[in-house]
């Protein structure tokens, strides 16, 4: 297939739709990654377009998700067409519902691939979408299936952003023949981290807006702890607990960004876009927890907590010139978090 068909112009262009955060540092990429990387990120958007969408019943969500599955295992025609035939009722009313509904066009760049490719694209895309098929909620409220534990909160995260870690590690490797086995390796080892680190911060800063439609990725075993609940998070007088909440889902975050960085310092200086592609987010991410932190009930009162564009644009170029050194990078990084009151940096890097 040509760079320039119908189908390869829809990915490019419906990235930017569904993605204002990704879409930008994919454009980092080099030539030989932006397309692998561009498509594998629409068709996990597809299975998450599934899962969030809010005209489904939880049982609708699960054998959807399992019949997206199956395109990817087993008789990809016949599963194709129940999944079109199936989303064709949902309404368009956003440009993710529109992606899923042009599946065809993302398959047909996907299949133009070689094998390899396709083979670590489907791999991980297949464990996500059975982890959202698990974790699937219904937009009835009286019966939401929120999360129990800490422990199925990671769960949770290791499918919808671990994978993609993993994805990721694997794409690198395939088109970069400065990746050497061990350093795959080493790779691998901190790949989970990289996604997770940054779904927490998602979690946490659209955690008032998920709480006011009736989702929530907090889990009951914090909220007891903190002597919370959703409804009472958001009253004043347990402003105090919420705040100690908080500081450890931050906490959190901070745990797995750490790794995150020591994720970007082991790939080769020479592949400078693939090391943007990943520091820009982890620094970014660093300063919107910095940002909630300064006044963490913020929170309870916004939708969703953002950075500036001055702070994005100034991480920005920051990270043209730090992405060739690894001492510099990790100063610039550790700046950040003294400005987050957490736990010490952990010896990741």
């Amino acid at each position: 297939m040509q760079l320039n068909s119908p189908d390869v112009d829809y990915c490019t262009q419906v990235l930017s739709k569904v993605s204002r955060t990704f879409a930008p540092t994919i454009r980092m990429l080099p030539k030989r990654l932006y397309l692998p990387v561009t498509v594998a990120y629409l068709l996990c958007r597809i299975a998450d377009t599934v899962e969030d969408e809010a005209s489904l019943s939880k049982q609708g969500k699960e054998k959807l998700l399992l019949t997206y599955a199956d395109i990817f295992k087993q008789e990809e025609i016949e599963n194709k067409a129940k999944f079109l035939d199936a989303v064709a009722s949902i309404p368009d009313h956003n440009t993710d519902v529109s992606l899923i509904k042009n599946l065809n066009r993302v398959f047909s760049v996907y299949k133009t691939f070689h094998p390899e490719v396709q083979k670590m694209i489907a791999t991980w895309v297949v464990e996500m979408t059975m982890g959202m098929k698990k974790y699937s909620q219904s937009s009835a409220r009286r019966k939401k299936q929120f999360l129990r534990s800490m422990k199925e909160l990671d769960e949770y995260m290791y499918y919808v952003a671990g994978t993609v870690g993993h994805m990721l590690t694997s794409l690198f490797t395939f088109f970069s023949k400065k990746i050497t086995p061990t350093m795959h390796r080493k790779l691998e080892f901190f790949s989970e981290s990289f996604g997770k680190g940054l779904q927490m911060v998602n979690i946490i800063r659209d955690m008032a807006g998920d709480l006011k439609r009736g989702q929530s990725y907090i889990p009951d075993e914090i909220l007891q702890k903190y002597k919370l609940t959703r409804k009472s998070i958001f009253e004043v007088q347990n402003s105090k607990n919420a705040e100690l909440l908080f500081d450890e889902l931050i906490q959190t975050a901070v745990n797995h960004l750490d790794k995150a960085l020591a994720y970007v310092v082991i790939i080769p200086k020479e592949e400078t876009r693939i090391r943007l592609f990943c520091l820009l987010p982890i620094f970014w991410a660093m300063q919107t927890l910095s940002v909630i932190q300064e006044n963490s009930l913020n929170l309870l009162t916004a939708e969703k907590i953002k950075i500036s564009r001055k702070m994005i644009r100034t991480e920005f170029y920051k990270s043209l010139i730090l992405t060739f050194s690894n001492r510099l990078t990790v100063r610039h990084y550790n700046k950040i978090r003294k400005n987050i009151s957490v736990q010490p940096l952990a010896a990741v890097i």
